[in-house]
């Protein structure tokens, strides 16, 4: 065990997992967790067979899927800072209800429906819950004792990689089971599961009003290093994972390879993000961005494997750093904003995530025609560190400025399991 800066103590090893376990509330809290987590890791693939079934073209379910994830990167800011001003579990159940109507009625009624009119439900479906992962993640931390925090990112980020690694699966299976519309059906369901779980959820301690001007501008004047470095994250890996079947294939792979390889990749974040919890590390912005050049790096090898079992090690050793690169830019977010804007600062996270992921499949589609598969991550991998050494730059840069005082009785940096202070050591 440790001290923080004001005298708790903070646990470490496997005792903040257990300290995590422990907190009341937390089986209620996992359930509508994983029920808001598997429709959106089931999303992009169960959108393309919807399309598929309606239109009998692959291009239209891309369409849908397009369209879903572009709504909940617009979405996630504004409806995340909900989920700061209302009790969590009443934001919840109205999100992931509505989230169950839209996908339920797309099941039921796309055969008869106008295709825009699809488009535009899957759209608002995409949109309608993207705040609720940054109000769920916020919930958690406001619920767990301030010293086991760590381990709380470790764990729920371990949750939603596991929903990441069997939703494809599931999608699969589904298809083949029944039709291409089940899986949109499965969505549907498992949001009103999380909606109703949600009425159960505990309310978190209620924080100070925050101080008067302009507070979203404010904030992500703070963290925009962050967003910038969780959307270089995502675009690097967007363009390994579009990339990676033409790559593997291309090899020698087998046609079930690519899909292997992504099982095994969410498996090594899983592992990740458990080992991450288990300590808190010193120097919060410096390690966090040498975390994300190392995976940049990692990814950018991509190129120069030879041979398929190369490609297959080193897309694992990158889902294994990219989990902690993820959760450590989460914990400089959290350190860097009152308690009072924690949902609006991780929606915001999460808003850049599906960004920077849009943004590399449209740029690996034009280079996979005229460079190919291994120069294509390269070329976005190379580029994705190069802005990040400048975003993390920038970021201890700011980290060096007196930062005004948080809104809430507890440190916005150095509280009872947080970072230090903006400008403090830990966080250079």
């Amino acid at each position: 065990m440790e001290a923080s800066a004001d005298g708790a103590t903070a646990v470490g090893g496997v005792r903040s997992y257990l300290a995590v376990l422990r907190t009341p509330g937390l089986p209620v809290w996992t359930l509508v967790l994983l029920c808001q987590r598997l429709p959106v890791a089931m999303a992009p693939l169960a959108l393309v067979y919807l399309g598929r079934e309606v239109t009998g073209s692959f291009a239209a379910g891309a369409l849908l899927a397009g369209g879903h994830a572009l709504a909940e990167a617009a979405c996630a800011s504004w409806l995340g800072r909900r989920f700061d001003r209302r009790p969590a579990g009443r934001e919840a159940f109205l999100v992931l209800g509505a989230e169950a109507a839209i996908c339920l009625a797309l099941a039921a009624f796309a055969h008869v429906l106008p295709f825009p009119v699809i488009v535009a439900l899957a759209a608002l479906g995409g949109g309608v819950a993207a705040g609720a992962n940054g109000g769920l993640r916020s919930l958690l931390q406001h619920l767990v004792p301030p010293g086991a925090r760590p381990a709380a990112f470790g764990f729920e980020e371990t949750a939603s990689a596991t929903m990441w690694a069997a939703a494809p699966a599931l999608v699969a299976a589904l298809v083949v089971l029944g039709s291409g519309t089940w899986p949109t059906a499965a969505m549907g369901a498992a949001a009103a599961v999380g909606a109703i779980a949600a009425l159960g959820l505990a309310s978190a301690p209620p924080a100070e009003p925050p101080a008067p001007g302009p507070a979203r501008a404010g904030a992500l004047g703070r963290i925009w290093p962050s967003l910038t470095l969780d959307g270089l994250a995502m675009f690097t890996l967007g363009a390994a994972s579009t990339s990676l079947p033409s790559l593997l294939t291309g090899l020698g792979a087998g046609e079930s390879a690519p899909g292997l390889v992504l099982s095994a990749a969410s498996v090594a974040g899983v592992v990740g993000g458990f080992c991450y919890g288990l300590r808190r590390w010193p120097a919060q912005r410096l390690h966090s961005g040498a975390l994300l050049v190392c995976y940049c790096a990692v990814t950018a090898c991509l190129a120069l494997a030879p041979g398929w079992p190369a490609v297959a090690a080193l897309f694992v050793v990158a889902g294994l750093v990219q989990t902690p690169t993820l959760v450590s830019r989460a914990m400089v977010v959290q350190g860097q904003l009152p308690e009072s804007r924690w949902a609006f600062g991780f929606s915001s996270l999460y808003a850049a995530k599906g960004l920077g992921y849009g943004a590399s499949g449209v740029l690996v589609a034009a280079l996979l025609t005229s460079i190919g598969p291994g120069p294509a991550v390269g070329v976005c991998a190379l580029a994705a560190a190069l802005v990040g050494l400048a975003a993390v730059c920038c970021d201890l840069a700011l980290g060096r400025r007196p930062a005004p005082r948080p809104d809430t009785g507890v440190d916005r940096a150095g509280g009872p399991g947080q970072l230090p202070e903006e400008g403090g050591e830990a966080l250079r």
